[in-house]
């Protein structure tokens, strides 16, 4: 104030332009985000909740429509290395190891995550499924039953797909570390499961290799506890 007792326009003016530099110092520090401001901005962003209505689609009865597929189609050219070229190098380096036969068990493995995840896209209930167990009543009747669950099918051709190519590979070792002709066994194993496993051992007894395979069990020791 001037002696008149009037506001002086030039202390105001400075005054404005004070508080003018100090609003600029603060608003940098309001707009700064902390790590967990931008988590939550994420967590609330429309684009980052789409994503996970996307991810669920995942978990869907076509997701388990094409893991059928995938559980068909994609053993079946590695059965054709181990019965057409079992003494193939690049054979022994694809079917050698345990990664394909891994590759078909988490197929499976999806196949019965989505049918837990999503029971109402054609999972069987597990009451039915115990009647298949039941041996007061009809299983055999209770696993034609099953059958009508679109989940449960998928569940089990899958199964049985990746232990046919778990026991054809195995013939298929065994040939390879007895000199043993195997390619018939191993196609039946593929076509029909487990008479492709009696085939292999009626030619290793033919051919006077032994019925059956030295029991390996008995050839491991176990390491002594130090």
């Amino acid at each position: 104030y001037n002696c008149a007792g009037s506001r002086s326009p030039l202390r105001s003016l400075s005054q404005i332009e004070a508080f003018n530099k100090h609003k600029n110092k603060i608003l940098p520090l309001a707009s700064t985000s902390t790590p967990s401001t931008t988590r939550l901005s994420a967590f609330l962003d429309p684009s980052m909740i789409l994503s996970v209505q996307e991810a669920t689609t995942l978990v869907s009865p076509q997701s388990i429509h094409d893991a059928f597929s995938a559980a068909t189609f994609f053993p079946q050219p590695f059965w054709l290395f181990i019965i057409l070229l079992p003494n193939s190098s690049f054979t022994k380096k694809l079917m050698g190891g345990m990664e394909v036969v891994t590759l078909c068990a988490l197929v499976h493995f999806f196949i019965v995550a989505a049918s837990i995840v999503d029971p109402s896209s054609g999972t069987a209930p597990l009451l039915e499924f115990n009647d298949v167990f039941d041996p007061s009543g009809d299983p055999q009747a209770a696993m034609i039953n099953m059958m009508r669950y679109p989940n449960f099918v998928t569940e089990e051709w899958s199964h049985v797909l990746t232990w046919d190519l778990f026991v054809g590979r195995w013939i298929w070792l065994d040939g390879l570390k007895r000199g043993i002709f195997t390619s018939h066994s191993v196609l039946f194993c593929n076509l029909i499961g487990p008479p492709g496993l009696l085939l292999h051992w009626a030619t290793c007894l033919v051919t006077g290799k032994g019925l059956l395979p030295q029991n390996e069990a008995e050839n491991i020791e176990l390491p002594e506890n130090e």
